[in-house]
């Protein structure tokens, strides 16, 4: 009875040591990698805020993650016509900025 009994401890104890779960140590800069939250199921475009708040806070200039400014004068000009004909589309130039109500130049 005595092995017996010492198989069943050592079973139930490797049984315990396979169920504990282990998680490594993830710092807050980590959870916000924009990276990490991709990879974990979050869209491109809330990884894009994160890391633009995170910016913010840091004081540190804002570019967009994924979307890239066009140089190309005539295509930048196409978007902010189309971005001002259609209000629900956000500028380059505005997309952080108040909206005033009414239309002027400097929308073009």
């Amino acid at each position: 009875m005595g092995v017996m009994r010492r198989n069943l401890f050592l079973v139930l104890a490797l049984f315990t040591a396979l169920c504990i779960s282990v998680r490594a140590d993830i710092t807050p800069a980590q959870q916000t990698d924009a990276e990490y939250l991709i990879n974990n199921g979050y869209s491109e475009a809330g990884a894009e805020q994160v890391l633009i708040q995170k910016k913010r806070i840091a004081g540190e200039p804002c570019e967009p993650l994924y979307e890239q400014k066009n140089n190309n004068k005539f295509v930048r000009f196409l978007k902010n016509c189309y971005s001002y004909l259609d209000p629900a589309v956000d500028s380059e130039e505005r997309y952080h900025h108040d909206i005033h109500q009414s239309p002027s130049v400097r929308d073009l």
